[in-house]
């Protein structure tokens, strides 16, 4: 039987998305098209490999033994062609990385612009989620890299560095605390806090903090997504931590106040991270060298804002 990589790929579709109307929007095809193609798949392979119900689809332990073995051979095919397409120096294909939440609503927009700009021939899918969401989506080959913070090691993951951040205090108008004066967070009076869900591991750092006492909040709120967090945070006397990468293009708003930490001082590594059998392509290793260009500036504007900021000083409008 000859392989039709076509037929392989809508399998894996509809094994993703669980769900046949997902399977064809993501593969840019019509719902019933779809469907007959997995139907033969199956007649030719002479077994089941998914179940459909009214609550979706499911895959059958045949269906999830052929998963893996379509995905290695995917992924081989994939990255065989890209690398005939590297070789003739053209930035092009298909290329899907994960981001932080931090550098999603940072520095991305404009590394979005500028790439896309550079390189028309890409394909490019991003997805935003947390580190270890992200490194689960690298490890099972359905990320080509990922940018986060390092999270638990996984020995079939390469880590490279980009870039040391660190956390600042941010506060809604209302908190009337002074812009830009280093703070303590075991002395900020009536420290109401949101924080991210126990999953993020930057919220794993600040309750190793909150256990010793340096970190004391009067309450906490939990909220999941940056963007609703600095909605709240600007309409209220709340506060956040979050990476300076975060709230760059916050740092003239009216409605929030920024205070450096000077206690305890709470860091943030960047890291790119991507299969350890898999090289880059150069469509994936010109994304991250625009971007790490892009984060290799905070630092320059942190010196900016620590001198144009006297302590206690209100910011410049």
């Amino acid at each position: 039987m000859a392989i039709d990589l076509k037929k392989i790929r809508y399998f894996v579709a509809v094994f993703e998305e669980g769900s046949f109307t997902r399977a064809a929007r993501r593969e840019n095809v019509v719902q019933p098209a779809l469907s007959v193609q997995i139907t033969q798949l199956e007649r030719e392979l002479t077994v089941k490999l998914l179940e459909r119900s009214a609550q979706g689809v499911r895959p059958t332990l045949a269906g999830e033994r052929y998963y893996r073995f379509c995905t290695e051979l995917l992924r081989s095919f994939d990255a065989a062609t890209q690398e005939m397409r590297d070789l003739s120096g053209r930035v092009t294909g298909l290329v899907r990385i994960g981001v932080m939440p931090s550098i999603c609503h940072g520095p991305l927009v404009g590394v979005l612009d500028r790439y896309l700009t550079l390189y028309p021939g890409v394909e490019l899918r991003l997805l935003e989620g947390f580190s270890g969401t992200l490194a689960d989506g690298v490890a099972s080959g359905q990320l080509d890299l990922a940018i986060c913070n390092r999270p638990v090691p996984y020995t079939q993951l390469t880590y490279r560095h980009l870039v040391s951040d660190r956390l600042i205090l941010i506060s809604g108008a209302a908190k009337k605390l002074p812009r830009w004066k280093p703070v303590r967070l075991d002395a900020v009076p009536d420290l109401k806090l949101v924080l991210p869900f126990p999953i993020h591991a930057q919220r794993r750092l600040l309750d190793e903090h909150m256990a010793t006492g340096a970190i004391k909040p009067a309450r906490i709120l939990e909220i999941d997504g940056i963007s609703a967090s600095l909605n709240f945070v600007r309409a209220s006397d709340w506060s956040i931590l979050l990476p300076t990468i975060a709230i760059m293009n916050e740092v003239r708003s009216r409605n929030l106040i920024l205070n450096p930490l000077a206690h305890p001082v709470l860091g943030s590594e960047i890291y790119e991270m991507h299969p350890s059998d898999t090289p880059l392509t150069l469509p994936a290793q010109r994304f991250v060298e625009l971007l790490q260009e892009g984060l290799s500036q905070i630092p320059d504007r942190l010196g900016k804002l620590d001198r144009t900021y006297s302590p206690g000083e209100n910011a410049p409008e």
